[in-house]
């Protein structure tokens, strides 16, 4: 007597092996499709949502100013001012 190595004993067919019609594996594919393109809504609903609740972090530490034209700015690290200050190499 033969013994299986399969541990559940009986084998059932795999979807794999198992003879399936043409017109059962169509409506599954068009259920697939319909099925990924709600999984991708719902990715782009996490992403969007992500990018809001970053923004709203970042946005909590910014303190808000508002500048008109020829208003005096103080800048205090800049590449203009790079070159400027007591101690210069000669």
């Amino acid at each position: 007597m033969e013994q299986s190595n399969d541990p559940s004993g009986v084998g059932e067919p795999t979807l794999r092996r198992r003879p399936q019609s043409m017109e059962l594996n169509d409506e599954s594919l068009a259920v697939n499709l319909d099925l990924t393109n709600e999984l991708r809504d719902k990715a782009r609903i996490r992403e969007e949502v992500g990018k809001v609740r970053a923004a709203r972090r970042y946005n909590t530490k910014v303190q808000p100013r508002s500048f008109r034209l020829r208003d005096l700015v103080w800048r205090l690290w800049s590449d203009a001012r790079k070159h400027e200050g007591k101690f210069l190499a000669n």
